[in-house]
């Protein structure tokens, strides 16, 4: 990731320390399905917190997203295998603008790279009263501040066992400009944090100890009396060496679009990208120009193939000279082909492969297969135009995603193989079977990153899909579950 974007020391996250001053948002909702939670809370318009919950000032705030459930977790997870995630926030609300993207080349604004482990140990948080809620659990305001103002106290047990950030360390209001679906996008998140959680409701002397809530109890009750509001993963699970049930989403970090203007690069025309911070050790323009580069070649590991040609682009104008280097040529070739240019970098790959056959020892029938074959597993499938370009660029993307522990990968990747299957006849045996086989392949993957719910949904799926036209639907089921069982054995569930 590069490290001369503004602000751009990666985004490390210390879970310990809380964003007491985020001012905060009392609700979380997906503008592409109907919220599950009401408006926000009024019950501190009044108090100095509740005056300034709403103000937005903040460069990055990183809430806890505590009142989530497993449909937003699963929907996060899947919308952030594939794109950056944004998000409006507006009026003590953050609305999950998942529609924000584009549909033809994923990580168009952004991808996200592998997560960082990190060691950690259970942490925990207590909230006594309505002005602790606000500060310390902002998004879960509305959710539980019902329980608080009862005279409950909450206590947050939680792990951090690694942090996801983004290719991007700052994504310009330019960027998204002509995509109307994120026109209301006020922030994305630029890193979360992986872990689980327990949020506990106690009631007794705590609760008894507030002043000024109507309805708190008046009797003496016992420090016992607790129950488990909402729960993430399993903090048993993050003491473990897998930590399989510790790795879901549990805080955000949120940075606002940038909105400001840009001057012209003069003589050009161009619109400058923001001042980069110089590294103090080397101020060279070529120094700069290495790092993005260096840069450049992360970001097209990552997928994310617009953000490394702007790097490159931008390192050009700062050292011209190292444009002509062998190895630019080819990550700008892969790169065009990962940002819906296909064309253009099977060209320039083609030209790179020939230029570094000194010797003309391949022929020109050689050096073609070599691009499309690269091609078929770089370029986003949209642009595939064969059904084989589609099932290899399938095929590549699971491989890719299993490597780096993405199960939400591998599942986008078996929705891409269910819908070319239904682009296929029966009739055609081999073209048919290879499409099944992607859907296939992403329940293989599901099942050795040990997602053993998901991955027997789509090994099912994909028997029924391969053979429900020409098998009996009692004798497929029993098929899967045979195949399943074997293939499956880790999986108890």
């Amino acid at each position: 990731m590069s490290t001369l974007r503004r602000a751009s020391t990666k985004v490390t996250l210390s879970i310990a320390t809380l964003a007491l001053a985020l001012g905060g948002c009392a609700a979380t909702r997906n503008l592409d399905r109907a919220p599950a939670g009401s408006e926000p809370s009024k019950m501190l318009d009044k108090t100095a917190v509740g005056k300034n919950r709403c103000d937005a000032g903040a460069a990055n705030f990183a809430p806890f997203v505590v009142e989530w459930d497993a449909t937003d977790l699963s929907t996060f997870e899947a919308k952030a295998s594939r794109d950056v995630v944004f998000v409006r926030y507006s009026d003590c609300q953050i609305e999950m603008l998942y529609s924000c993207s584009d549909n033809s080349i994923p990580g168009r604004y952004g991808r996200y790279e592998e997560p960082t482990f990190t060691s950690g140990t259970v942490e925990s948080l207590e909230i006594k009263n309505e002005d602790e809620l606000y500060a310390k659990l902002p998004l879960g305001a509305a959710s539980f501040g019902g329980n608080v103002k009862l005279g409950e106290s909450l206590e947050l047990q939680y792990y951090v066992s690694g942090v996801v950030s983004s290719t991007r360390n700052y994504v310009e209001r330019a960027a998204i400009a002509n995509n109307p679906r994120c026109a209301d996008a006020t922030h994305y998140v630029s890193a979360f944090n992986l872990g689980a959680f327990q949020l506990l409701s106690h009631k007794g002397a705590v609760g008894e100890a507030q002043v000024g809530f109507k309805n708190a109890g008046g009797g003496a009750r016992s420090s016992s009396e607790s129950q488990n509001l909402k729960q993430g993963g399993a903090l048993e699970s993050c003491e473990t060496q897998s930590q399989r049930k510790c790795r879901v989403p549990i805080r955000l970090v949120l940075q606002p679009i940038d909105d400001s203007a840009q001057d012209l690069d003069a003589g050009t025309g161009v619109a400058a990208s923001p001042p980069e911070p110089i590294p103090s050790y080397d101020e060279r323009p070529e120094s700069r120009a290495r790092a993005l580069r260096s840069s450049a070649r992360e970001k097209e590991t990552a997928g994310d193939g617009p953000g490394c040609l702007e790097d490159l682009e931008r390192a050009d104008r700062l050292d011209p000279s190292g444009a002509t280097d062998k190895s630019v040529a080819y990550t700008r070739g892969r790169c065009l082909m990962r940002a819906g240019r296909c064309d253009e970098g099977k060209a320039m790959m083609r030209d790179y492969l020939a230029g570094i056959d000194e010797k003309r020892k391949q022929t020109d029938k050689q050096l073609d297969a070599q691009v499309d074959s690269m091609a078929k597993s770089t370029c986003t499938l949209a642009e595939q135009g064969d059904l084989t370009s589609k099932t290899t660029r399938i095929y590549t993307a699971i491989a890719e995603a299993k490597g780096r522990g993405d199960a939400e990968g591998c599942i986008a990747m078996a929705r891409e193989g269910e819908r070319l299957v239904g682009s296929v006849s029966p009739k055609h045996v081999n073209d048919f079977n290879s499409a099944a086989g992607t859907v296939g392949q992403a329940a293989m993957c599901l099942i050795q990153l040990e997602r053993c719910q998901d991955a027997r949904t789509w090994w099912f799926r994909y028997y029924d899909l391969a053979f429900s036209h020409s098998m009996a639907a009692a004798d497929v089921r029993d098929a899967a579950e045979q195949t399943f069982a074997a293939q499956a054995r880790d999986c108890a569930e």
